[in-house]
């Protein structure tokens, strides 16, 4: 009779712990996935040769997206040019104000082929398709082997850096007549912001 009644009240232990601790344990879960969503962040650059420095007198114009997947540690991104009549060779992200020319925190693209070469969409039916250029990616932390960011494990840095208005997107064109290394110069340059309808700062989520 005294085990029967001792493993009854182990047993009526045992579920009042279990229930005691499952809500609490659904409301993590669930702030964890609340603060998940919010970690999502919305960046736009708009990009002209007003931009950068000194300025460029070039008619292309551009657009950088990147939305920013925290749980993932990533940032996906998306660049659209019109209007550009040189090869680009390469496209960073770099850290400054609007009123300097900074160091490069990571590349988006660079190009594989010989320059010159007809990289803006070859097989465009008209001159106006070949002036446009799209491309996509994702950003990881592997991507931060120089510049500032060197040696960081975390998106959450370039989500600060892009949050505070200290970053820009700037594109690169073929020069054959540049000093560069790589025989190319700054064409068109965005400071990338945060997306106004989508906002939510760093500090709001610690």
């Amino acid at each position: 009779m005294d085990s029967m009644l001792t493993a009854s009240f182990i047993i009526l232990a045992v579920l009042l712990i279990y229930y005691s601790i499952e809500p609490s344990g659904s409301v993590v879960q669930s702030e964890s996935r609340f603060i998940q969503q919010q970690q999502n962040y919305l960046f736009t650059a708009k990009l002209t040769g007003n931009n950068t420095i000194p300025p460029v007198n070039t008619n292309a114009t551009g657009i950088a997206k990147f939305d920013t997947k925290a749980a993932d540690n990533e940032m996906d991104y998306e660049i659209n040019i019109t209007n550009i009549h040189r090869d680009i060779v390469k496209v960073d992200v770099h850290t400054g104000k609007i009123t300097e020319n900074g160091p490069t925190v990571a590349t988006l693209y660079h190009s594989t082929l010989p320059l010159p070469s007809e990289i803006c969409c070859r097989s465009a039916a008209s001159d106006s398709e070949r002036s446009k250029f799209f491309f996509n990616g994702t950003i990881s932390t592997q991507a931060f082997e120089f510049g500032p960011l060197a040696g960081s494990k975390n998106i959450t840095d370039l989500v600060r850096l892009f949050d505070s208005g200290n970053a820009y997107v700037e594109v690169y064109t073929y020069n054959p007549k540049s000093l560069s290394l790589l025989n190319s110069d700054s064409e068109i340059r965005g400071q990338i912001m945060p997306l106004a309808s989508n906002y939510t700062t760093i500090a709001k989520l610690q």
